[in-house]
């Protein structure tokens, strides 16, 4: 026993100094240097040098290095395993798994989020410049899905139920902020929300309400998309909810207002609430005409356009039901199912070429997790991989 003791010892004591050498090696690099290695490095290495030396973790987290970090756009898959039993099956408090893809290689992490009843918590995920935000009632929280670990927000100071929140990021002031708002407990499903609050990560404060004489009264209806610092979503406005509008929220003044209303080409039959997109930098919006032609509208200079209708009838044996979930840095439309079972893909469709492709995402390790089940697809577009959040030190709460 003694033998074995002492030879741990030796095989830690050598760790240690093996450690302490490059420690010593690396803080002796001029620091130009130190940032073009990182820089060449994946990013799961780039994570092990946090623990490395005082040097290396104030350099990784530093935002100099954060916004020179390079990575490929490519798409980002959630999938969300879907359960058939009632909400009365669970009793004591449960969890939901977040599982994450990348098109460009196989799977990457999973996030795993509390929840009362499991698959029966509406919960809100919105992607914006490489981290995603996970709202589920009152908690939220905050992940980088490359590396798998996440933050967990104070939850929103309410006596109310929050029905939607929205994540967004302003790239002048290099904020990340929430937007939660609420609705009576036992309310309508057309009674506009109130008790708009923001949290700021990084800056230590609680929620905070923002002032309410400007706000229409609406009701927050789709997803979000995050631009230039704005976040977009439609809402129901008007008497009894009855119209859709275009809603904005400015993250520099937390100015929250109704921007434009929606025409009436597109309050089609078939608008649903995972619509909206971003196309070159403006708000979008995919509407389908039929199971297999989309109209996409854009809005340009204060007013909706009709840019693009484009029809994947030809390929409609090579799939079921899809639907544009985003587009690519060159113009490609991202379309995908709503639900997978077995085989993971999304399809991209070129309108100059008007061509289709089909990218199979590979499960990877998390394979036999998924055999035989049935997963809710969350796809996000234009997904590029960041240094931000490798450590909970880097937003203390």
């Amino acid at each position: 026993m003694r033998t074995r003791s002492k030879k741990t010892k030796t095989v830690n004591n050598n760790k240690n100094l093996q450690k302490s050498e490059e420690k010593n090696t690396f803080d002796q690099l001029p620091l130009d240097l130190l940032i073009e290695i990182f820089r060449r490095l994946p990013l799961k290495s780039v994570a092990r040098f946090l623990t490395l030396s005082k040097l290396c973790a104030t350099t990784i987290r530093s935002p100099s290095f954060i916004t020179s970090f390079p990575s490929q756009p490519c798409t980002l898959i959630a999938s969300v395993p879907v359960n058939n039993f009632p909400p009365r099956r669970f009793k004591s408090r449960g969890h939901q798994n977040f599982y994450f893809f990348l098109s460009s290689s196989s799977f990457l992490s999973r996030l795993t989020c509390p929840s009362p009843y499991p698959n029966y918590v509406e919960y809100h995920y919105h992607y914006v410049n490489g981290l995603i935000s996970v709202g589920y009632g009152r908690e939220q929280i905050v992940t980088n899905p490359s590396t798998g670990r996440f933050i967990t927000l104070p939850s929103v100071r309410t006596r109310r139920r929050v029905i939607k929140s929205f994540f967004g990021y302003d790239p002048v002031s290099d904020q990340y902020k929430v937007l939660s708002m609420t609705e009576r407990l036992h309310g309508h499903n057309q009674d506009p929300s109130s008790e708009h609050q923001v949290f700021t990560l990084g800056e230590k404060k609680p929620w905070r309400m923002i002032d309410s004489t400007s706000i229409p009264d609406h009701r927050p209806w789709s997803n979000g998309v995050c631009i230039d610092g704005v976040v977009y979503y439609v809402a129901k406005t008007g008497q009894g909810m009855s119209q859709l509008s275009l809603m904005r929220f400015d993250l520099r003044d937390d100015n929250l207002n109704l921007f434009t209303s929606l025409p009436e080409e597109i309050r089609t039959p078939t608008i649903y609430s995972e619509t909206l997109i971003n196309y070159k930098g403006k708000v979008a919006m995919a509407t389908p005409v039929t199971s297999f032609t989309f109209d996409v509208w854009v809005m340009d200079l204060d007013e909706w356009l009709k840019k693009i209708t484009f029809s994947i009838e030809p390929w409609k044996g090579s799939f079921r039901c899809l639907r544009v979930r985003g587009t690519t840095c060159t113009g490609e439309f991202i379309l995908a199912p709503s639900y997978y079972s077995d085989e993971y893909y999304v399809f991209h469709y070129n309108p100059d070429k008007k061509s289709i492709t089909k990218i199979k995402i590979d499960q990877g390790s998390a394979h036999c997790e998924f055999k035989g089940r049935r997963y809710k697809a969350i796809v996000f577009s234009d997904y590029r991989e960041s240094v931000r959040l490798l450590s909970e030190r880097q937003f203390m709460i």
